[in-house]
């Protein structure tokens, strides 16, 4: 498909935007991440994306100081979903400003950006993808990075000032080969290193990434389990990475490395068992003492204890039962509430963390918008 019809396709309401913003908003104009917008009179919110193939969105939720979500509005992508599970982890990725919302159209091979101010999203900008089938988005500073399942390929991006995207030169890179069931792109907690898994190679690539957003040579790690899935990094940048074993029963695990971004990188803790099956998504507390994961085989979510330098434990192999084939993880901006995606129920189970990491369900929001199709929850 020709990538120039996704080059500064944008909403006609950015214009009216941009001078609104430059009337009414001082912007800090040092960095993109130093800009100051209004802030939310929200509590915050959580997202997730249709991922529908008639026409992409994403579905807004306001969520209260107790963790509780009220649906909101929905918001056009401006490409289209897959029209089913996307098997990834990042479909929608949220800048650490909270500012930047961005979300991948598997079904047209673009990826969208929204400005984020209180309520509302604004997109600014939908561009061609860099490849097929983007399933995962991630974004740190100003550097974006979008996974092609169907290419099995990466490429970079700038997002500007304005919230377009402009392709990095020398970006796009392979996976370690074709067919390799790619299923999480992201960048660590730094932002100087990128790591990919592939679920059909049992991979962990990692990519040192320079100033420029250019990535480095790929280190490959072997996954001890196979099937590796989503990940999340600890305050050290140990990444923890969930172990599906192609869907097993009882056969899921948790593995934690570290990773240096200069090939110095290694196991900490190998497969630590959960006793379910098909752990897909993951994430790890603010303080990076907590990881959880869900199990979409076995309907429940698992959690582990995390040291300060990356050992993992497991707290409890069934920490919060579903009954509705949770998906995606989110954690709000303090790792107060866990939000999971439950795609066999249309709804999104909201629990409070406890300082002991023990989960206690607070609400099961259902919601018309979400689908088996949805993919994708972020939370602010």
């Amino acid at each position: 498909m020709n990538a120039q019809c996704f080059r500064r396709r944008r909403a006609p309401q950015l214009i009216a935007l941009t001078v609104a913003l430059a009337v009414a908003v001082p912007l800090v104009a040092h960095a993109q991440n130093s800009f100051r917008f209004p802030h939310s009179r929200a509590d915050g919110m959580v997202y997730v994306m249709t991922n529908a193939a008639a026409g992409n969105s994403v579905q807004s939720f306001a969520r209260n100081g107790d963790g509780k979500l009220t649906p909101e509005r929905s918001f056009s992508t401006g490409g289209r979903g897959s029209g089913a599970g996307l098997g990834s982890q990042g479909a929608l990725a949220l800048s650490d400003s909270g500012h930047w919302l961005l979300a991948v159209n598997a079904g047209s091979n673009s990826v969208s950006v929204f400005l984020v101010l209180d309520k509302y999203l604004f997109r600014t900008d939908t561009e061609y993808s860099g490849g097929t089938s983007p399933i995962s988005v991630t974004v740190k500073n100003d550097m974006v990075y979008v996974l092609n399942a169907g290419s099995d390929n990466l490429r970079g991006f700038k997002l500007d000032l304005y919230g377009r995207l402009n392709p990095i030169a020398d970006s796009n890179r392979s996976l370690s080969g074709s067919g390799v069931g790619p299923a999480e792109v992201s960048f660590n907690r730094v932002g100087d290193l990128l790591a990919v898994t592939e679920k059909a190679t049992s991979k962990v690539l990692s990519f040192a990434v320079n100033g420029d957003g250019v990535l480095g040579p790929v280190t490959t790690l072997n996954s001890p389990t196979p099937t590796p899935f989503g990940f999340a990094f600890g305050r050290r940048d140990q990444m923890l990475v969930s172990e599906a074993a192609g869907g097993a029963a009882g056969a899921s695990a948790l593995s934690s490395y570290q990773l240096d971004g200069a090939g110095g990188n290694k196991l900490i803790t190998r497969s630590v068992p959960d006793h379910q099956s098909a752990a897909c998504w993951v994430v790890v507390t603010r303080d990076g003492r907590y990881a959880y994961s869900s199990n979409t085989g076995s309907d429940n979510l698992s959690s582990y204890k995390v040291t300060e330098y990356g050992k993992i434990s497991l707290l409890s192999g069934i920490a919060a039962g579903t009954g509705h084939t949770p998906i995606d993880l989110a954690l709000d901006r303090n790792s107060n509430h866990l939000y999971a995606l439950n795609s066999g129920s249309g709804s999104i189970s909201a629990y409070t963390v406890g300082d002991d990491g023990k989960l206690q369900l607070v609400q099961m929001q259902t919601s018309r918008q979400i689908t088996s199709a949805a993919s994708g929850l972020v939370a602010r």
